[in-house]
């Protein structure tokens, strides 16, 4: 025998030796067998999701005339900082906004400019139009009193020549009277034009002087800011990003009353019902458990690219404000059903044929068992089997 056949026939005999031993201790493993136990099981289905205040402040980017683009965010708060009444928390890019206001600033000057001059010309057309009106009055009058006098007292021609005069005069006094009239509609009409453009300058630059304002996001009350998600990319909002009129930049939340908001995912579709039981457990306090109730499930499953599934709303019976913020993640244990003084056996122990279940004894024998409902470890039984029996793990 050479070397090597030696060496091949020495590891062949210690695997061997292992395989053997591994197999006694197999079947001197303890694990390898349960017992039937009577207790109180709990079926519970478990859910991820984060706190959400109930109610809250939204800070939405304004609607701005000429931003068909969308606005960009020049400066933001930090998610979570703390702020007080009228404190700055979204500052958006006012570029675009102060070039317009210049230019509709520079457009309500010109219309005052407009308005005024015109107002002028028509005052001075006003007074040379009275002049010939006053002027014309007089010499109506003068003819009147010339053509007064009786034809016996002057020679028939003169007298003729007065009487024409009056005519002339009476035309001339109307016409003065009617160009007066005329100037006066004419002149309401174009000056009431001009004041509507000088209004019209005026409201466009008030609206950009409130848009100007508008793009600076103020706390209305002192609180925690809670930073708005961009629909695209499903993350904060920062500095530099695009928002359109409408979105949530921030919010500041009500941290009297939070829920929690999670997602059912689509596979588990009518698992987890409104009205059941609830244990919100928070990553942040391992330790507390906070009883809550499921409050709604949506009936349409969100978007699959950020978070798919079925939103699920977690009311809470308590808020902690000094511990409990927005955005802090949290495990949800809903309590589906509760089995009282049940029977229960490890499910690694029940097989199935078919439609019937059994479970095997540690001797090798089988025995047919009801079984009420399986869980994730276990199985409740209806009959079948007694508390403190034996039975085999697979």
């Amino acid at each position: 025998m050479t070397s090597i056949q030696f060496a091949e026939r020495a590891i062949l005999a210690a695997l061997t030796a292992a395989g053997l031993a591994c197999g006694a201790a197999r079947a001197a493993d303890p694990q390898s067998e349960g017992r039937v136990e009577r207790r109180t099981v709990e079926d519970v289905f478990l859910l991820t999701g984060e706190l959400a205040a109930v109610r809250s402040i939204e800070l939405a980017v304004p609607r701005i005339p000429g931003a068909g683009g969308g606005v960009q965010v020049k400066w933001i708060a930090e998610d979570g900082a703390e702020v007080k009444a009228g404190d700055v928390v979204v500052e958006l890019d006012n570029t675009r906004i102060s070039g317009t206001l210049d230019e509709r600033r520079s457009r309500a000057i010109q219309a005052a400019i407009a308005l005024e001059q015109r107002e002028s010309a028509l005052q001075a057309e006003r007074s040379q139009k009275a002049f010939e009106l006053e002027r014309t009055t007089v010499e109506r009058e003068q003819a009147r009193v010339e053509a007064a006098v009786p034809l016996e007292l002057r020679a028939r021609k003169e007298w003729h020549e007065k009487q024409q005069a009056l005519v002339r005069a009476e035309a001339d006094f109307e016409k003065a009277r009617l160009a007066v009239e005329a100037h006066a509609r004419t002149a309401e009409a174009d000056l009431r034009v001009l004041r509507i453009t000088l209004d019209k300058a005026l409201r466009e630059v008030a609206q950009a002087e409130d848009s100007l304002r508008g793009l600076q996001l103020r706390a209305p009350r002192p609180g925690v800011v809670l930073l708005g998600r961009t629909p695209n990319e499903d993350r904060p909002v920062q500095a530099a990003d695009n928002l359109w009129p409408g979105w949530r930049a921030a919010s500041l939340p009500d941290l009297s009353e939070l829920e929690v908001q999670a997602y059912l995912p689509e596979v588990d579709d009518g698992r987890v019902a409104p009205g059941q039981a609830a244990r919100v457990i928070l990553d942040s306090a391992l330790g507390r458990v906070h009883a809550g109730r499921v409050e709604t499930v949506a009936a349409v499953a969100q978007d699959a690219r950020f978070a798919a599934g079925f939103k699920v709303r977690v009311s809470l019976v308590k808020t902690d404000p000094d511990a409990m913020r927005p955005g802090l993640s949290a495990r949800v244990e809903v309590v589906r059903r509760v089995f009282e003084n049940a029977l229960v056996v490890p499910r690694a122990a029940v097989t199935w044929e078919g439609p019937h279940a059994r479970v095997r004894r540690p001797g090798g024998d089988a025995s047919a068992v009801t079984v009420t409902a399986c869980l994730a470890l276990e199985c409740v039984l209806g009959g079948g089997l007694e508390e403190g029996d034996r039975v085999a793990l697979r």
